[in-house]
């Protein structure tokens, strides 16, 4: 997999960061506090998102509190566009993350792959405050003449990704 560019909102320092044009090897250099770890932090965020859930990454850097840039009033955002290959599709994988009803909750969550330099994007996920649909035939993505077949999902919490 190949990023090829992130964008960062309302994360600790990143309160507006996109990263465009990322090679396969780079090296981040700054000043202390510039915002290198937190950076790689917001790597370690979404694995820990994906593999126990928001609240418990969040709770793990301090809370919501803690972790939005102090002053924002948006949620924590991120969008990663990614190629499987260096060939493959444009995917972009987008989050965010707010306070519902008090507690952190994925406001929204989407994945999507363009179909061709014109074409629409396949919506495999597209999900919001723990509702939605998910693609469950994207072995087809690609195909001529593939249809998605999407299937509305309620998860058991809308802090789950």
């Amino acid at each position: 997999m190949q990023i090829e560019s992130i964008s960062i909102k309302n994360f600790r320092v990143f309160q507006d960061v996109v990263i465009k044009n990322i090679p396969s090897m780079a090296v981040f250099v700054g000043a202390n506090g510039s915002g290198k770890s937190t950076l790689f932090d917001v790597f370690g965020f979404l694995r820990d998102s994906l593999v126990h859930n928001v609240k418990s990454a969040l709770i793990n850097r301090g809370g919501f509190n803690e972790v939005v840039s102090r002053g924002s009033t948006g949620p924590i955002s991120f969008e990663v566009k990614f190629r499987e290959g260096s060939d493959g599709p444009l995917a972009v994988y987008s989050l965010a993350i707010g306070l519902h009803e008090g507690l952190p909750a994925v406001v929204k969550e989407q994945l999507k792959y363009r179909r061709g330099q014109r074409g629409q994007p396949w919506k495999f996920l597209d999900f919001k405050l723990g509702e939605g649909q998910a693609v469950i035939n994207e072995s087809e993505y690609g195909k001529p003449a593939a249809e998605m077949k999407r299937e509305p999902q309620k998860l058991e919490s809308n802090d789950i990704l």
